[in-house]
């Protein structure tokens, strides 16, 4: 047996301990122990086994790593034996499987205790305020798999852009902000309003914007992405040009795809990272790697370009087998690895839109919503901005909130994942729920072991 990565001792004692450690205590506890003064375990303790950890074969060898400890291990067949039956030949095997979390005390209940803690340390850590800014419903493409088909098209009014500028002044949290649309670049006389107020009276904030980029010019990436405090640029191609072309569907797709090309270059050399989103079903799963191949092969290893995954969700193409995502997958992150660091992030605390406290949509209307996914239809609508007097004071209510779904809390991945996307419960196919961390982690697991 070789221990390649030590569990996070902090984490592992809360659920090694038999009682619940109060949450200010906890809080206090994780900020400044020490691997030391932690005791061991009692590994005479009736043990069983961790339910989020992983087991890869290659051969005669195995590679375990827990999602929720951040520990990984190899083993021969022989000691895998040994692990998998609970009955040890070699007592030597068993400090290190208890030390790094693979086996825990029978009396833990992994999911109670990761929800007690996540729950109850969520007031402790600071927070940042993420909004997302719906300008427009309006857009000048029509692409087939927008969830925002048959809703009213309208535009965010000055008076409503003027009533959010005010509100986000009030804050005394980090402020993030997500231009949105439609195509936001549509309404970027909203964008300057809101920016100008925002810059007048000295209010800190960061922005990214989600376009086609069909819009963006010499003028706005020079001239108004500084103003902006623009960080981060996202925009999806689905395919080479015939194929974008067709799902894109622009009302006028004359040279558009050599244009958004243009605005890429421009945005790189004008130092701006952008993040290109491929929206992969069965259809374009080949064109999807043509992409990722075309822009490796462009850009090189240019740090202001990121291409990565995602798979439609809701729609007769979407990609139901799980081998065969993962498959897709490597062929993707074969040219643009995903962070390595997937291994060694903390249990998410907060990992859906609905769930994060500091997280809310602002509709056209000046509504304030939970998810992306409801605009224009303000399902999970909680408030909206003419009703509160400040977004610090505003929670998202327990009852809007959908709770986990117990395949899920059952999940190896849960502690990567966090549950998933809870729009996306409703789906049909379940792994439509599923966040591209499950993905992330099992493409470096798999490649460490050589799979």
């Amino acid at each position: 047996m070789i221990v390649m990565m030590k569990a996070n001792r902090g984490i592992l004692y809360l659920f090694q301990r038999k009682d619940f450690m109060p949450f200010e205590e906890c809080w206090n506890f994780l900020n400044s122990f020490t691997d030391d003064i932690i005791p061991k375990m009692n590994v005479g303790v009736s043990m069983k086994h961790s339910k989020y950890t992983i087991e890869k074969s290659k051969g005669r060898t195995y590679v375990l790593y827990n999602t929720l400890y951040n520990s990984m291990l190899t083993m021969s067949d022989t000691e895998f034996q040994q692990y998998r039956t609970l009955d040890f030949q070699e007592l030597s095997l068993i400090e290190p499987l208890v030390e790094n979390g693979f086996l825990i005390p029978a009396y833990t209940d992994e999911f109670e205790r990761y929800n007690y803690y996540k729950n109850g340390l969520l007031e402790f850590y600071p927070s940042f305020a993420h909004y997302t800014i719906a300008l427009t419903t309006k857009c000048n493409a029509r692409c087939f798999y927008c969830y925002e088909e048959g809703v009213c098209q309208k535009d965010m009014s000055l008076q409503t852009a003027e009533k959010l500028a005010e509100l986000l002044l009030k804050t005394n949290r980090e402020i993030n902000i997500t231009w949105f649309g439609g195509e936001p670049l549509i309404k970027t006389d909203i964008i300057d309003f809101i920016s100008q107020i925002l810059n007048r009276n000295g209010k800190e904030f960061r922005s990214d914007i989600i376009t086609n980029g069909s819009l963006l010019n010499e003028e706005i990436i020079i001239g108004k992405f500084k103003e902006w405090h623009i960080t981060n640029v996202q925009i999806t191609i689905d395919g080479m040009e015939e194929e974008y072309i067709k799902r894109k569907n622009y009302y006028n797709s004359t040279d558009v795809f050599d244009k958004v090309l243009k605005n890429i270059d421009l945005l790189v050399q004008n130092n701006i990272s952008v993040s290109i989103r491929l929206n992969i079903d069965s259809a374009n799963n080949d064109e999807c790697v043509k992409v990722t191949e075309f822009f490796k092969k462009r850009y090189s290893d240019n740090v202001n370009i990121i291409v990565y995954p995602s798979f439609l969700t809701g729609e007769k193409n979407s990609i139901n087998d799980m081998y065969s995502r993962i498959e897709y997958l490597k062929s993707i992150y074969n040219i643009y690895e995903p962070e390595m660091a997937i291994l060694t992030f903390q249990p998410k605390l907060e990992a859906c839109f609905f769930e994060q406290t500091g997280a809310f949509v602002i509709d056209i209307d000046g509504s304030i919503l939970c998810c992306d996914r409801d605009i224009g239809k303000q399902n999970t609508k909680i408030s909206d901005i003419y009703s509160i007097q400040n977004f610090d004071d505003l929670t998202k209510p327990d009852s809007i909130i959908p709770k986990v779904r117990s395949e899920c809390r059952e999940c190896v991945y849960y502690p990567k994942c966090g549950g998933g996307c809870r729009a996306a419960y409703s789906f049909k196919n379940k792994y439509d729920a599923c966040f591209m961390d499950r993905y992330k982690t099992d493409f470096w697991i798999n490649k460490i072991i050589g799979n």
